[in-house]
């Protein structure tokens, strides 16, 4: 992408991560989409994923994610365990983990290391943040926010959660499926490709939505880190005009109704999220996808800024160094308020 930025041969019409938004819309490649569309027609979190740091629209909202509980059936009735619900806490969720793998012998559920579908989860509901509301100031050696994330790495000290090392061979999905673990965390643009990928489990495991803090620091203990893609044209493209028109398009009620019939993502267009879990049904997919729409009430955006390309890496470093046992807990926090701070700074 990045050639053909600079280039000038950009595709007509492309999708545009959250995660690059700053980069591309802040050095003049992507056209402003501000006068196509109404951003009140959109989620709140998509519509400012599609923005650049002047605060307009450098794409149209295409979609909104969520993340969910995964939980095994078999494994939940075998151990005589009632199925995760929206009362559910973190001890829930620990107290199943112990029970499942006493009885069963199998993992409970199994933390591997990420930030979106893992710790910043814990981290929001525990009341703590990454990045401060602007995005200026990382947030890491927050109480709130490092009280979360010594939790979540705690996690992998219990017999019933596999090691980072296992996960790096076998990863959460194939230890689920293959009946090896009872629940794991992923995001819902994965349930579909699962259904069909894993059509012998159909009926044999669920969703939830996630766990809340029992305790939180502040808050109510309820938060999910929601993220989007947008649909972008290039500022200089050869047919922007009609790249526009169709962009408006893909973005009206109608053109959200047709790519969500895939089921694969849920759309940005407000109201339109029963059409999302209307396909799960359709196909004769057994998931309760509708329980997960409802978290998008409590939803948080995911963590971005203009300079997270340069800090992510680092971060995700750290937790795995951390996880390792080169660095404590503390230090790790520490290194990663740092590695955040630095490049804010280099930025």
């Amino acid at each position: 992408m990045e050639g053909a930025a600079t280039s000038n041969t950009m595709p007509d019409i492309f999708w545009m991560h959250s995660n690059q938004m700053f980069k591309y819309a802040n050095n003049g490649i992507l056209a402003d989409c501000s006068e196509i569309i109404d951003e009140s027609d959109y989620s709140e979190i998509a519509a400012a994923n599609a923005k650049g740091s002047d605060g307009k629209l450098y794409g149209v909202p295409k979609d909104k994610d969520t993340i969910a509980l995964l939980y095994n059936k078999e494994l939940f009735d075998q151990a005589e365990v009632e199925y995760p619900n929206e009362e559910w806490t973190w001890d829930d969720l620990e107290n199943a983990s112990a029970q499942v793998n006493e009885k069963t012998g199998k993992y409970g559920y199994m933390a591997y290391s990420h930030d979106q579908i893992g710790y910043w989860n814990f981290v929001y509901q525990n009341g703590g943040a990454i990045l401060n509301e602007d995005g200026t100031e990382a947030m890491y050696t927050d109480p709130a926010t490092a009280d979360a994330i010594e939790y979540y790495v705690n996690i992998q000290n219990n017999d019933w959660c596999p090691t980072q090392v296992q996960f790096a061979n076998t990863g959460a999905s194939e230890l689920f499926f293959s009946g090896e673990g009872a629940m794991y965390y992923a995001g819902n643009w994965d349930l579909v490709n699962l259904c069909n990928t894993y059509t012998e489990m159909n009926g044999k495991w669920d969703v939830a939505v996630l766990p809340k803090c029992p305790d939180p620091a502040k808050g109510d203990g309820r938060a999910v880190i929601s993220n989007s893609v947008s649909y972008a044209t290039a500022a200089q493209g050869k047919n922007k005009e009609l790249a526009m028109d169709f962009l408006a398009f893909l973005g009206s009620e109608e053109g959200q109704r047709i790519q969500e019939e895939s089921g694969v993502a849920i759309p940005a267009y407000n109201g339109l999220e029963e059409t999302w879990v209307k396909t799960f049904a359709d196909n004769g997919f057994e998931l309760s996808v509708g329980n997960l729409t409802g978290a998008f009430d409590y939803s948080v955006k995911y963590v971005n800024n203009p300079s997270r390309p340069d800090w992510e890496p680092r971060v995700e470093q750290v937790m795995l160094d951390i996880y390792a046992g080169t660095l404590t807990v503390d230090e790790g926090i520490q290194k990663m308020q740092d590695s955040v701070t630095e490049a804010m700074e280099e930025y």
